[in-house]
């Protein structure tokens, strides 16, 4: 009777296992033919309490990566589309989507403590702290560092087990960066980028790691390949601005130049591709500096950002006098302008401060005398003038 019985067991085993490859078969049919809604129904019909491991890891994979609208990733809506259409397509559009209840760390959780031994299940637990991390960010359920944790600690589990891949080593290295942790970083990155050569973020950030520990020959190398790999026009910008900045901190100008006007051609009027650009034509005295300082300073002629930065870079390389004639000029332009104006003779002011102070305490003066149309008499900059004005006295 009792091998009887173990013999029938055995046959229920086999069968539930059948049964199950079947379903996680039609279930990935629906998935490559774009029935997002379908598929997870199918599976929440088969597994409604989350209690097999298979079943559980395929829902995340359609709640991770097609939902159509989610709730702290606590609760998902799904929504079968055509195959010519994409799901992104539909996020943040309104519509009528039935809500799923699948607090996927939860359940992942709790079936560790039933099969500590399914490595899967750690990876599937990274895998959602990681997506958490990088949709909700410091505004999620659990702090960012904690995050941070947690996704190093499953990913680790799944390494030491054989189911680490190009995007595990990524992630872990992505998480090493954030924490500053350059040197710590790179191994990860090294493995992610031997695994996928063409991982575009992968070689990007290996290049940003390099750089962070001197070694430019190697970021050099890895952020020429992140160019390369890169599709998407505001990416080939920051790799372009990244080998501009390689090769400005190796003292080639020529090179760094030619790299940072590449990023501006891929990202337009990006302050950051625009400032260090400026900084070497004004350097070098090239000839289309004047162009880019007009572009520089249309970004934010109302923000003292621009003009602090145009201190730095003409006061640096002794080409004082230009900007000043430059502000003359804008000064002619944006006269009925209060703000920019107000900016305008303020830092006119400052430029004169060292060389001419009775120029210098003019143009503070009527920084004072326009500002005082537009902001509060407590307001900051009004004591900043006052104390500007002493140092025109002495």
């Amino acid at each position: 009777m009792k091998r009887f019985l173990i013999a029938s067991l055995g046959i229920i085993v086999v069968f539930a296992a059948i049964g199950q490859d079947k379903v996680v078969n039609r279930a990935n049919n629906f998935i490559a033919t774009k029935k997002y809604e379908s598929g997870f129904k199918l599976l929440d019909s088969i597994d409604p309490k989350n209690s097999i491991p298979a079943i559980v890891l395929l829902k995340e994979k359609i709640a991770l990566n097609y939902f159509v609208s989610s709730i702290m990733h606590q609760m998902f809506a799904f929504k079968d589309i055509s195959e010519d259409e994409n799901i992104i397509d539909y996020r943040g559009k309104e519509g009528s989507f039935g809500m799923f209840q699948f607090p996927i760390n939860n359940i992942i959780d709790s079936l560790i403590k039933v099969y500590p031994d399914n490595y899967e299940l750690y990876k599937g637990l990274g895998d959602f702290y990681y997506e958490v991390q990088q949709k909700y960010g410091k505004e999620w359920l659990i702090e960012d560092s904690i995050l941070s944790v947690l996704i190093e600690k499953n990913y680790q589990i799944a390494i030491e087990h054989n189911l680490g891949d190009d995007h595990i080593y990524y992630v872990i290295g992505f998480q090493l960066l954030s924490q500053k942790k350059n040197k710590e970083a790179i191994p990860y990155l090294l493995k992610s980028v031997e695994l996928k050569s063409n991982f575009a973020d992968a070689n990007y950030n290996l290049a940003y790691a390099y750089l962070f520990t001197d070694d430019r020959g190697n970021a050099l190398k890895y952020a020429k390949k992140s160019f390369e790999l890169y599709n998407d026009s505001s990416y080939k910008g920051d790799a372009a601005r990244m080998i501009g900045e390689i090769y400005e901190e190796l003292k080639d100008d020529k090179n760094a130049i030619a790299n940072y006007e590449v990023a501006n051609k891929f990202d337009m009027n990006n302050y950051h591709n625009m400032k260090p650009l400026l900084y070497l034509y004004v350097k070098t005295d090239n000839t289309r500096r004047k162009d880019l300082l007009n572009s520089f300073y249309n970004l934010a002629p109302d923000k003292s950002i621009i003009y602090n930065d145009l201190e730095d870079i003409y006061f640096e390389n002794k080409k004082k006098t230009e900007l000043i004639e430059f502000y003359k000029m804008e000064l002619l332009k944006y006269e009925g302008d209060k703000k920019i104006s107000g900016n305008l003779n303020f830092y006119l002011g400052r430029a004169y401060l060292d060389s001419d102070k009775q120029t210098a305490k003019k143009y503070f003066s009527r920084a004072k005398d326009i500002f005082a149309t537009i902001y509060e008499k407590d307001d900051q900059v009004f004591k900043t003038i006052e104390e500007l004005l002493k140092q025109a006295e002495n």
